[in-house]
């Protein structure tokens, strides 16, 4: 028995059959060293949630086995090129489009809950120190989102603008209440501001100024105006009073005035030889030659003309220092005669 059974062992079905079964063991064996190998895995998108073995090495290659495919902008954590660990949840984050409108045109990206400024880079848009986003740099964007740069430029321009003179008022007492005279005319002046301009895509949107001096300063005009009361006038012909008697005399007007009396002097004002009727004057109140006649002295000319006569005044000429001793001074009515 024990000689059949060595021979058969030695036969080519037992060898066959002894080959064939220990292949059968190997595989089986593999197979459940391949089943304990496997990793498993959680992974997260498209709002599922699915449970995952694999023998992958990367999350990528894991990914494409488990038949998630992605798109341009989506995000992945762990990275794609992460090793696969027992355990591991893997998340794919949709990206959706963005519209970017800068410099007169409109891009679409594509990207995640990602901050504005992330974008722009994704873009290859580069932003100016005083350039405007909206919405803000540092803001998360979402699905519809669009995102405006504009361009800020500013520039400094410089303007010429006229600075008025000013008026400046001087008092005359050779005019008459109520009466002007320009003494100087004036000009205005020039002046320079330097204006800060902003512009928004090319557009003006503010002007400020910055700064403002004087280039040529104003000259004032300068007006006198008139202190001297008016004269009183008449002019109707009437009579009156001299040191002979009474007169008709016909006047223009008359005029209070303040009376002195001289007796020195060869020749007057006018170039006449002094004399008794001889009167000195303003010639600004009475002109020279005009025919007077002066209550308590007579009738007389306007022909001499003395440092202290200003305004209404008259200085009576008498031929001794005792005629004028008794003259003094007074307050007389001057008659301008016609």
């Amino acid at each position: 028995m024990t000689e059949k059974i060595k021979g058969w062992t030695k036969s080519r079905p037992f060898q066959i059959f002894l080959v064939v079964l220990i292949l059968a063991f190997a595989g089986v064996m593999s197979w459940c060293s391949l089943m304990f190998a496997r990793q498993e895995i959680t992974i997260e998108a498209d709002g599922k949630t699915i449970a995952h073995k694999t023998l992958k090495v990367t999350v990528d290659e894991a990914l494409k086995e488990a038949g998630v495919e992605l798109n341009g902008g989506d995000k992945v954590t762990p990275a794609l090129t992460e090793r696969v660990v027992g355990g591991m949840n893997v998340v794919v984050e949709r990206a959706f489009p963005v519209q970017v409108t800068a410099d007169d045109s409109v891009q679409t990206i594509y990207t995640t809950r990602v901050p504005v400024k992330d974008v722009l880079t994704l873009a290859s848009f580069s932003l100016g120190d005083d350039d405007k986003v909206s919405p803000s740099l540092d803001s998360i964007v979402n699905p519809g989102c669009e995102i405006k740069v504009i361009r800020v430029k500013q520039e400094t321009v410089k303007e010429q603008f006229p600075i008025p003179e000013s008026s400046e008022k001087k008092a005359d007492s050779s005019l008459t209440k109520g009466q002007e005279r320009v003494l100087e005319k004036g000009s205005p002046g020039e002046g320079e501001r330097t204006i800060k301009v902003v512009y928004e895509d090319g557009k003006e949107v503010s002007r400020e100024t910055v700064e403002e001096q004087v280039v040529q300063p104003p000259v004032n005009k300068v007006i006198a105006y008139g202190t001297k009361s008016p004269v009183t006038t008449h002019a109707a012909p009437t009579k009156v009073a001299s040191r002979g008697g009474s007169s008709n005399l016909s006047y223009s007007r008359v005029l209070s005035a303040r009376s002195t009396a001289y007796s020195s002097g060869t020749h007057t004002a006018t170039g006449a030889r002094v004399g008794p009727g001889s009167i000195a004057v303003d010639p600004s109140v009475i002109p020279l030659g005009t025919r007077l006649y002066v209550d308590g002295y007579g009738h007389g000319v306007a022909n001499d003309v003395g440092g202290a006569i200003k305004g209404n005044a008259v200085d009576v000429y008498f031929s001794t220092d005792a005629e004028c001793r008794r003259w003094g001074v007074r307050t007389v009515n001057v008659y301008i005669l016609n």
